[in-house]
Formats: C-alpha cells, structure tokens, sequence
C-alpha cells in the first residue's frame, strides 16, 4: 500500500484528461453560467455510456460550490481514498480477529498493485469505479447487521451504488439473496420496494450507445459475451492479457461454486456479498463492453476481479484451515501472493510510464500552443472540444491548465562531467518557449523528474522543471536500457524569465547531488529576439 501511495503522489498532476472535461469542466461550467436547480438535477442524472453518475457529478460540484474551482489533485485523493475505505469496511465486517488479518493482507497484496493504475493514477477513473466498490461493501457489511438501521444504511449504499456506475445495480439482487438468507422476510418487502423505485428511475430515459450496441443475437454472439466475461474474471492472474484469461475465470466460477455446494456460512456473509457483486458486475460490463473487447482488459475494471479473487482465497483459507491455528495456511500463501502483487507492478510499471506520458505530452502541447492536439495525442479526443472549454473556465476562473515547468532553486549545482545530454527542440512563439531533449549519467537508471533546464546568461543562472519523456531511442542508440526514460520537455511562458541571451544546459537531481552540463545550444530573448515577447497570462 505505501509503495502504491508513494506511485499515486509521484504522478498526481492537476491536469484534466479525457472523460473528466464532460463529467466534471462542462457540468461547472454550466452551474457557473446560472442554470437553475432543474436543469442541474437533469444534468446531474443523465445517462452517459449507459452509467448514470449522480454521485461523482456531485462530488465535482461540491467542488465548485465549496471553492468556486476544481482541483484534480484533490479529486483523485478522494477517489483513492474510496478504495481504501471500502478495504477497510470488508475487515472490519470479519468476526474474529484472525481473519481480519487473513482478509487484510489479501486485500493489501491483490488490490494496491498496479493492475489498477487507471483508477489509481486518473481520478476519472478512481471517482467512479472506486466509488462504486466502496458503496458495494457498504451496503454488504450494512445488511449484515440485522438491525433496521444496517436496513436503512445497505439501502441508502445501493441506491447511491445505483447511481455511480450501471453495475451498481448489481447490489439490489444481491440484497434479496442476503436477506432471503437470513429469514429476514419483514426487511425483505422495503427492500425489494426501493429496489423497483432505483431501478425504474435508473431506466426511464435510458439510452444506449450506438457503440456498444449487440448488433446480433445468436449463439456466436453469446458465445463471445461468455468468452469476454470469463476473461474479465481471469484477467488479473494474466495481467489482463485476454489469450489465456477465460482459464482462470473458469478457475474462478468453479472455485466459488465448489464453496457454495458445502452450504454459506454466516460470518461469511459479506464475503460472499463481495465476491457476487464483482462476479456479476464484470457480466454486466461484458455485455457492455463486449463490442470493444480486445487482447487487453482495461485496467479500470479489473479491480472487480481482484476484489472475487481475494473473496475466493479468504473464504478457502477460511474453510480449509485449522481453528487452533487459523493463520498457519497463509504462511505457504503469502509468498505467492506478494510474488504476484510484485509482478504486477513491474508488468504494469511501462503502462504508467505510458499513461503519465500521454497525459503531460497532451498538457504541455497546449499550453505551447494555446490549442489542444496540436501534437501525437490530445487532452480530449473531439477536436476542438478541450479549447472551448480550457478557455471558457479560464476565463471565469474556475480551472486552468497548471505550468507544466517552474522556475526552483538549486544551490548546490555544480558542473559535471558526467552527465551526456542534448537538447534537440528549442521552439519559440508568440506565447511560450519549449526546450526539450535529453540527459543522462552513465551507469545510473534515469527516473522521473531527474531532469532539469538550465538557462545561464552572463547575469543569471536559471533551473527550470521539466516532465519525464520515454526515449527508446536514444536508450537504443546508447545500447543502455537504464536509459528509457531520460528525456524531458520544458514548457514556459517567455514573460516569466527575463530577457536575455542563455546558453542551454541539463541538469539531473539524484538525491541531494545536482550535476549538470552546458550544451551548445542557445536561447535569444535579448533585443535581437525575432519573436515578439508573449502578452502576460
């Protein structure tokens, strides 16, 4: 888990991405503008890619009404701590003091590992398919209680389950069972009656995406949704490679049906609860997603079949182990596990690297060019449509894009020759200046944010942050793989440095040494600049 959170601060950026500029910029930008309580309700509850995602539009106008701007730094902690809230209610829900322990360390080893970057790194992602695992477990350990007020909490979980992602609908049929389980009749009855007011309200004015619409029913069709809802559950044993995926999932279902033959017991309850809802969620997001399956499984999902795998180990250790000594099995299983959870994170290690490239590649064109796309990839994937937005919400205040390179202090730089770099792009226009290139020290593994600009004039000496670009290119043209990640982008406006002449130089950061050296490459903003100096932001 610290190893997780360490990743989640390393790569949290206020940058909007994709998703979050509808869900979250174009819904404030509307309440800003003065639309009444009506219209944002309806704003609030339309249905998106078949989700209806009241609770995290709501969390974004919290946002704004709270602080009259939004901050994704603050929304993707609270998307993470989701994660870290419904782990805990699962432990807390076990009776006894050993298997909390057993589901602890289960839970920690399965879920905080990379498999999971999506929702762990992009808070479009955490805010919505972490929320829903939290109000699953909620109302899980909530029906557990036996009591009218465990009633009323599992009840106010599912309807807020219900309107985070479509899945959440998966947690009403799971009531009925748990209830029917435990001979509950007189609850029964309100919570069937909630139930059909949540699911009509979910389903009146429901639309579906043209694209993942099932454009055949027939048995070839029905054998693909099978064959993707299989891999979806087998997914993270393959680090969500579908090839051999459908086995595990197999694996999977037999497991949970081989315990359930030998009856369910009552301290298993919420387990169970758990361990259904990722099951069933994964069909539902099948049939979903099934026109867009491919040889991958998207990260943001397969959080639901950590979360069944985990159910099936607890509950097997649980059956098969010792009374007198029921930790003695983990003592064999652990190794396994925290094997696995370190192959994960070095399997998915490039596919962060990759996320946090395309993310701050996609930033840092446009505060260069004051214009989205204008490189390989985009904050948004409609032409046009992060413009009108960034614009609209700078304007009023409410987000912009932050400075993708700031001016810091390096007291103890020093010159070097050890470091090899080189600067191959120095763009200068009418609103920003960019140097980019690369730097790296021999023997030594370059990391993200090691790299730094120099700027030195006869006056001054200037360092400036960069962000982390992956250059396979040069770690091949050097034969040093410690080198893939030793490029770097600096991105600034021209007003925020004084005018002057500079010689480029890089400068790399490891620990409390600085070293850096001075290319041959230069940077005009004196009286002989061809570019008019930028107007001030």
């Amino acid at each position: 888990m610290a190893y997780v959170a360490s990743q989640v601060v390393a790569a949290s950026r206020n940058i909007i991405f994709w998703d979050e500029f509808d869900a979250a910029l174009d819904l404030i930008l509307k309440i800003d503008s003065g639309i009444g309580w009506q219209e944002i309700l309806h704003r609030f509850f339309a249905v998106s890619n078949e989700h209806r995602m009241v609770t995290s539009r709501a969390l974004f106008a919290v946002s704004y009404w709270t602080t009259g701007t939004v901050n994704f730094h603050a929304i993707a902690a609270i998307g993470n701590s989701f994660i870290v809230i419904a782990c805990l209610l699962m432990v807390w829900a076990q009776r006894n003091f050993a298997a909390r322990i057993r589901l602890g360390l289960i839970l920690a080893l399965l879920v905080f590992q990379l498999e999971h970057f999506e929702n762990f790194l992009w808070s479009g992602a955490s805010i919505d398919h972490f929320q829903v695992v939290m109000f699953a477990a909620g109302a899980g350990v909530a029906l557990t209680l036996r009591s009218r007020v465990g009633l009323a909490l599992g009840t106010a979980c599912a309807i807020l389950a219900t309107f985070t992602l479509a899945h959440g609908l998966v947690v009403w049929p799971l009531g009925v069972l748990t209830l029917w389980y435990q001979r509950r009749w007189r609850a029964l009855g309100p919570w069937l009656a909630v139930a059909l007011l949540a699911v009509t309200a979910f389903f009146h004015g429901f639309e579906l995406n043209p694209g993942h619409r099932i454009n055949a029913i027939d048995f070839a069709t029905f054998a693909q949704l099978g064959h993707f809802w299989l891999s979806l559950l087998g997914a993270p044993c393959t680090f969500g490679d579908t090839a051999l995926a459908a086995l595990p999932g197999v694996l999977l279902l037999g497991g949970f049906t081989g315990l359930a033959l030998r009856g369910i017991r009552r301290s298993e309850l919420t387990a169970w609860f758990i361990a259904g809802f990722g099951v069933c969620s994964l069909m539902l997001v099948a049939i979903g997603r099934s026109e867009l399956a491919g040889t991958q499984v998207n990260s943001r999902y397969m959080i639901l079949a950590a979360l069944a795998w985990a159910m099936l180990i607890h509950l097997t250790l649980g059956r098969i182990s010792n009374p007198r000594r029921p930790l003695a099995l983990m003592l064999p299983v652990l190794p396994v596990l925290v094997a696995f959870n370190c192959a994960a994170n070095i399997r998915f290690a490039p596919m962060v690297d990759a996320f946090l490239e395309v993310r701050e590649r996609a930033a840092s064109r446009f505060k260069q060019y004051g214009e989205d796309g204008r490189g390989i990839v985009s904050l948004h994937p409609q032409k046009g449509h992060a413009d009108t937005l960034l614009k609209q919400a700078a304007a009023r205040g409410i987000y912009r894009l932050p400075r993708m390179s700031e001016v810091v202090a390096m007291p103890k730089a020093t010159v070097s020759q050890r470091v090899i770099a080189h600067v191959d792009e120095t763009l200068v226009n009418d609103r920003a200046i960019t140097i980019g290139g690369w730097g790296m020290i021999p023997g030594i593994e370059s990391k993200r944010g090691q790299v730094f600009v120099v700027l030195k004039s006869e006056s001054q000496t200037l360092f400036l942050s960069t962000i982390t670009l992956q250059r396979p290119d040069v770690a091949k043209a050097y034969n040093e793989p410690l080198w893939k990640m030793s490029g770097f982008r600096a991105v600034f406006r021209r007003t925020r440095i004084p005018a002057d002449n500079y010689q480029i130089g890089v400068l790399i950061r490891l620990g409390r040494t600085t070293e850096y050296v001075m290319t041959k490459s230069r940077l005009v903003l004196g009286p002989e600049a061809t570019t008019p100096l930028a107007s001030v932001e």
